[in-house]
């Protein structure tokens, strides 16, 4: 995924002792913001390396955030802080929109040195201004460098920029928008009871061995500049619940799950007694599930897919392998280039996965079916608007991938998500009842000549607890929930043909193994042939265990 948050950040710029304003009262604008745009205003007109051009770009991104963390064990506190820190990206570009820095080259980051400076959590209009003239010297230093040495691989090649793989940086409207967040009142008592409440219900669980459950809120404001004219100013809030817990069988085999809950604000996590009855009830799965059948053997045939486990199908079949949505901004080499594209550009236009399905990408919806989409943003870590209802497949036809302003394949435009994904719906015209899908689940596997089936509720690619996998008797319908299953995560290859896919709507909000959080409107059930499964073996020494019982067993 390409997110220029942080590209080739520190230094030290000769004249900064030149700065001489003095510093005016605050009136509509934040003294960041004010620190952002001076500071870069006098980069662009004073920036100089002689033998070298003058940078033609420069966008200055400064995350005021504010955490706080409550985490509990059995209905006792074991930690409750709250800290702020603010962190910066500088950006800057030598050459042109068409040939730049940036161009030939897939080394586009600079680590930080020793000389880089923190921005100051206080409103001190000079630290701000110091901390990134510091990072913004050496980025013009190797920017200016890295451009002279692509003009001189041209000319040395006597090659014209077309004849090679190349990177342009795409031209995109201005935009404004500041909206400052609005005073957060954090009740840390109150969110402190919650989390101890909530740990407090293992205590009448004394198998399991382990448990604890921890609370992040983080929140504040997001500033972005850009010499273009674009300045963003965007309040966020981000919630992360996590309750685990884990024990061992009497061998020392050992089990655990996880419950994770995401949310825009505090106010849209579940009540506590809601919370509560869900933490109930995965500490009853997890200590009954010593006592499951387990899956003996490798398993290939069909599955049913529900819940959750849709959206995780999805999501590592479009973000988790090299063919995906999301354009990739690696330069390929000369001989692949004149040998022809054998990457995702090549199969736009074509068949691309099974044509019941059409993707659209809704980056700026905020809800569905009144449940908040996580993933959502209307403005990109670059300051572009996403692309509204972009289609990126159409029934079954590859139509576009998801770019930021990098651009490196012809036919690319920039359309607004480099800051990931953000919200994805996948529609489908031939749903059925889930009903129907699991009788279509059982009569695949009769005619595969198989003992069983498999219905999947969770795969847990995205760190969701343990895969909950249930075996499905073929005569009877029954499911057993397996005690030691995990599914493979499935890719494109399983999308190309489905049988059969459930007609109503679900929201789930995952996070991608790229770190994004990304919101999924799928279908509630999806019937998959030719998946596998395999028993879930987690290395232990039966050594190491319990010779003496937990004490809450007295």
């Amino acid at each position: 995924m390409r997110i220029f948050r942080v590209i080739r950040p520190v230094v030290l710029f000769a004249g900064w002792m030149a700065i001489a304003q003095p510093l005016c009262a605050q009136e509509r604008e934040s003294v960041i913001l004010k620190a952002m745009k001076d500071e870069m205003k006098r980069t662009m007109t004073d920036a100089k390396y002689e033998g070298h051009d003058k940078p033609f770009y420069i966008s200055y991104g400064i995350n005021d955030r504010h955490v706080f963390t409550a985490q509990a064990t059995l209905g006792a506190l074991i930690r409750s802080d709250a800290f702020q820190s603010r962190n910066k990206s500088v950006r800057l570009l030598v050459g042109n929109y068409t040939f730049n820095d940036e161009s030939l080259d897939n080394n586009l980051t600079s680590p930080p040195n020793a000389n880089d400076l923190s921005v100051p959590l206080d409103d001190d209009y000079y630290g701000i201004r110091r901390a990134l003239w510091a990072s913004t010297d050496v980025v013009y230093k190797g920017a200016a460098q890295k451009y002279k040495k692509h003009q001189l691989t041209l000319k040395e090649e006597n090659k014209k920029l077309e004849d090679l793989p190349h990177r342009e940086f795409a031209t995109v409207p201005v935009v404004t928008k500041i909206d400052f967040a609005k005073p957060f009142n954090l009740n840390q008592e109150h969110w402190n009871k919650y989390t101890k409440e909530l740990s407090a219900v293992f205590k009448s669980y004394p198998d399991i061995e382990g448990s604890a459950v921890a609370l992040t809120i983080t929140y504040g404001d997001e500033y972005f500049v850009n010499s273009e004219g674009t300045t963003i100013v965007k309040p966020f809030t981000t919630v992360y619940l996590q309750c685990g817990a884990y024990m061992e069988t009497e061998k020392g085999e050992p089990f655990f799950d996880n419950l994770v809950r995401y949310a825009r604000t505090p106010e849209e996590l579940p009540s506590l007694a809601d919370m509560k009855a869900e933490v109930e009830k995965m500490a009853r799965k997890l200590t009954t599930s010593k006592d499951n059948v387990a899956l003996e053997e490798e398993y290939n045939g069909p599955v049913l897919f529900l819940g959750p486990a849709v959206a995780e199908i999805f999501s590592n079949a479009f973000f988790s392998y090299r063919d995906n949505l999301v354009a990739s901004n690696t330069l390929t080499s000369t001989m692949d280039r004149n040998e022809g594209s054998t990457g995702m550009d090549a199969k736009i236009g074509k068949l691309f996965i099974d044509n019941a399905f059409t993707v659209t990408a809704r980056t700026s919806l905020q809800k569905f079916n009144n449940t908040s989409l996580l993933g959502s943003y209307d403005i990109d870590d670059e300051g572009v608007v996403p692309q509204e209802n972009l289609v990126l497949i159409e029934k079954g036809i590859l139509k576009n991938q998801l770019n930021d302003r990098s651009l490196t394949k012809t036919g690319q435009v920039a359309n607004g998500h480099a800051s990931g994904p953000g919200v994805l719906e996948v529609s489908t015209s031939n749903g059925q009842t889930t009903q129907a899908l699991k009788q279509a689940l059982i009569d695949a596997a009769k005619k595969d000549g198989l003992e069983f089936a498999l219905i999947a509720r969770k795969i847990s690619s995205g760190g969701d607890g343990v895969p909950e996998i249930y075996k499905v008797n073929l005569e009877t319908g029954k499911e057993e929930l397996l005690r030691s299953a995990r599914m493979g995560s499935g890719g494109l290859k399983n999308l190309k043909r489905v049988p059969a896919v459930g007609k109503e709507k679900q929201v789930v909000n995952l996070q991608t193994s790229g770190g994004s959080l990304v919101s999924f409107i799928v279908p509630d059930a999806l019937l998959l042939d030719n998946m596998d499964a395999a028993p879930l073996r987690i290395p232990y020494q039966e050594e190491n265990k319990i010779y003496i019982s937990s004490p809450l067993k007295n």
